[in-house]
């Protein structure tokens, strides 16, 4: 059994971290039992009960991070940082015993054998500049945490100072450190230091009574570059830590279950913030770091961000990075297009932005050399990016994009009442920006009789009506016997919205005679969208085809549609090479209101190869 066992105590079995959060009896057992919270949640098996009995909790708050231990289990051995040190770097010099002067035995000097080498494995440990030294059990500056208060930490040092190593960065992280006083009793007899980990490490005490605090500041002022990653400690905690580092550039304080920021960071020279792998929700959540006045840099990756402000009244006060360049939204929660639509407001400088792995960005692109709508509606929204997940934008594409935007932002307007357009454009701050660069859309809604009342021929919401959709479907062409195009047979139907692809499938095979699961369904959307690397040789374009043939796919102007939603100005006869937008209606249990936002749907039906009817 570990001496002196205590709660919080960091042990480790097997080369498997661990903190003790129990000690004592376990019902229906006997003897004496640790109930232990691995820094490995998957590692365990429960979360600190047994047969229905909670006896600890676990910080990590994960279903399987805890288990009981017998005392008598051996530990794998804890050691001091310099114990480590030479384990990792000089191995064979095991002790300080490497003589100095010769060794003479009845008059006869003794032969070294094998002591150059230790020598000369020390010597290189004064010269290293990059030491790491994670996982290898280091309990602190001795083989066990400071906490005799009657010893000086300095004094408890001095030996790590007396090598005078030149070491500029350190990574102690996922050891057995559990007291803050350690880290700085190392750090404080390494005068080069500038760069520091302790990832994965559990500090259960940040600055205890004995501790001399007015050192502090001094140990850490060089250091530029801190992880804090998987220590599981609070936003308070994390502040608290950084103040002693004053001219701290680099912050990464990620996976540790953060769902709020509460405080400011006082680290006025901050230029990069990582805080991925969180459970931030809402852009809310920063506001207390907008003081940052250095800050550029900012990753919120692996988050839960779904909205901008999980309240808004009349007091919120303003959400705005003012030199904020780059920023990491990728897997987060991202569903609607309000939070993007905001970022220029937030973010005025805003030039980098990955936003990958979220709901709203998960559509294939609908022609393998176009780029997806929501790329293309991303660019049309923030007017200072530069690059979208890590792809440059061309100005030809930036062009596309924002008469694309254009486009929809009229076809909106024209499927919609007059008195709605200010409630519309509301939403879609850059409307006038964009009218004003490109020139604005011609907005044709549908014309009403004079004498026709407002509410006549309208159709009432929550009535079926409202969720019918006019479909008409068609066969694909097919070559005749002749050699000629058959005739193309077509039916129309009013169809619900809300049935899935699979019942739009067996109306179809129904209407046609053919096998449901023998077709493909692909609407035709009406629209356009911009091919991929059009009028620019690099960036996004998807083809390494770099065939200057300007023959099929080049669209001189934007045809009129009938809805309403053609481009006028200069925009409608801009060159590029643009394919009309086709969305495959794929096999699922999906409602095909997903893919339909009108009354009117076309459908074109294609046979597979190799199946008959």
């Amino acid at each position: 059994m570990p001496e002196d066992v205590y709660i919080g105590h960091r042990l480790s079995y097997s080369g498997a971290p661990c903190s003790v959060r129990y000690i004592g009896q376990v019902q229906g057992t006997k003897g004496t039992w640790l109930g232990v919270e691995w820094d490995d949640p998957g590692r365990g098996r429960h979360a600190g009960d047994h047969q229905g009995v909670k006896y600890f909790d676990c910080q990590s708050k994960h279903p399987t991070a805890g288990s009981f231990i017998r005392p008598t289990r051996p530990i794998d051995q804890p050691l001091s940082f310099l114990e480590a040190f030479r384990k990792k770097y000089a191995p064979d010099a095991t002790t300080e015993l490497v003589p100095e002067v010769d060794i003479e035995i009845s008059g006869k000097i003794v032969e070294e054998v094998g002591f150059e080498k230790i020598r000369q494995q020390l010597a290189s440990l004064h010269e290293l500049r990059i030491v790491l030294l994670d996982g290898l059990c280091i309990a602190g500056v001795q083989a066990r945490p400071w906490v005799d208060s009657q010893t000086p930490l300095r004094e408890l040092s001095s030996p790590i100072e007396e090598r005078h190593l030149k070491i500029v960065e350190l990574d102690i992280s996922r050891n057995l450190l559990e007291q803050w006083a350690d880290v700085v009793g190392i750090c404080g007899a390494l005068k080069c230091l500038r760069r520091l980990k302790v990832n994965g490490n559990r500090f259960k005490d940040l600055c205890p009574p004995e501790f001399d605090k007015s050192q502090v500041h001094d140990v850490f002022k060089g250091v530029k570059e801190l992880g804090l990653d998987d220590t599981l400690l609070s936003w308070d905690e994390i502040v608290t830590l950084t103040t002693s580092f004053p001219n701290l550039t680099t912050l990464s304080a990620s996976s540790n279950n953060l769902t709020s920021i509460t405080s400011p960071l006082l680290l006025p020279a901050l230029t990069n913030l990582t805080l991925s792998s969180n459970a931030l929700s809402s852009f809310a959540n920063l506001t207390p770091i907008t003081d940052l006045p250095h800050l550029k840099t900012l990753s919120l990756r692996s988050n839960l961000i779904s909205t901008v402000h999980l309240t808004t009244t009349s007091t919120t006060p303003p959400l705005i990075f003012p030199h904020l360049q780059t920023l990491d939204l990728s897997s987060n929660a991202l569903e609607t297009w309000a939070p993007i639509t905001t970022l220029p407001t937030h973010f005025p400088r805003l030039l980098s932005l990955l936003t990958s792995q979220n709901p709203l960005f998960a559509h294939p692109p609908i022609h393998p050399q176009t780029l997806p709508p929501t790329t293309l509606l991303t660019i049309a929204r923030i007017p200072t990016l530069t690059s979208l997940n890590h792809t440059p934008i061309p100005a030809p594409t930036r062009q596309n994009a924002e008469l694309y935007y254009l486009s929809q932002i009229a076809l909106l307007l024209s499927t919609s009442p007059q008195s709605q357009e200010s409630l519309l454009l509301s939403h879609h701050p850059r409307y006038p920006a964009l009218c004003a660069l490109h020139g604005p859309p011609t907005i044709t809604r549908p014309q009403e009789d004079k004498g026709q009342t407002s509410n006549k021929g309208r159709v009432e919401a929550n009535t079926l009506a409202a969720r019918l959709v006019e479909f008409t479907f068609y066969l694909a062409a097919a070559a005749g016997p002749d050699g000629g195009d058959e005739a193309r047979e077509e039916k129309r139907m009013e169809i619900p919205r809300t049935v899935d692809v699979y019942r739009i499938k067996g109306i179809v095979g129904r209407l046609f005679g053919v096998r449901p699961l023998g077709c493909r369904l692909v609407l035709e959307t009406g629209e356009w969208d911009p091919v991929g690397g059009a009028g620019d040789d690099e960036g996004w374009s998807c083809s390494e085809d770099e065939d200057d043939d300007e023959s099929g796919g080049e669209m001189a102007e934007v045809e009129e549609s009938g809805a309403g939603g053609e481009m006028g100005g200069q925009g409608e006869r801009q060159s590029g090479k643009w394919v009309r937008r086709e969305v495959e209606l794929v096999d699922s249990t999906r409602e095909v209101g997903f893919w339909i936002e009108g009354r009117v749907a076309r459908v074109r039906v294609e046979m597979r190869q190799g199946i008959g009817n």
